[in-house]
């Protein structure tokens, strides 16, 4: 398997792979998540294999953190061991700075409860702990995950801050909520 910059040629596959990774409401445009690559907010990382594209990563680096906006791997190929592929090489190249990413909270009234769990359980797998913060916003309640050192909730603030733009930021009404860890 391949890890590196996603090639030109790409683009087609990982729209498909977007599209049908993430429900709507979890999307960016897709224009603007191209747009954010191009310009070099954004990082994507593909795993290949005979130049076959298994998964993706959308990275934000920002100061001393990179958040992971995205992973999604081919419903072709689930459960192969890609996505752990895909994180280990993110854990390894960024291993100087605090890796983080948000998941649904766990909620055992939720319609995906199973899903939500089986993703948490992959992220703790794959060395990944809670920060012990947790969001609302428009994607519902969010555990962050961690990799590495501790992250406040200034610094998590932050980077959603620049991931999103000022603007998108302020639309998106994200707040530091008190939960515990289930």
């Amino acid at each position: 398997m391949e890890f590196t910059v996603i090639k030109k040629h790409q683009w087609p596959e990982i729209k498909e792979i977007y599209m049908e990774a993430f429900p709507k409401r979890e999307r960016k445009p897709y224009l603007a998540l191209r747009h954010s690559v191009r310009t070099g907010k954004a990082v994507l990382m593909t795993a290949t294999e005979e130049q076959k594209l298994l998964g993706f990563v959308v990275l934000i680096p920002y100061k001393n953190m990179v958040m992971v906006d995205y992973l999604a791997v081919s419903s072709k190929i689930r459960s192969k061991g890609t996505g752990s592929y895909i994180m280990e090489n993110v854990c390894r190249q960024y291993a100087d700075k605090k890796i983080v990413l948000l998941i649904e909270c766990l909620d055992d009234q939720a319609d995906n409860r199973e899903q939500r769990i089986a993703r948490r359980k992959f992220y703790m797998k794959n060395g990944f702990t809670s920060s012990e913060i947790f969001i609302e916003g428009a994607s519902g309640e969010m555990e962050i995950l961690k990799f590495g050192e501790k992250i406040s909730k200034e610094e998590y603030l932050s980077l959603q801050e620049y991931a999103l733009g000022t603007l998108f930021f302020k639309l998106s009404k994200i707040k530091i909520t008190e939960r515990a860890a289930r």
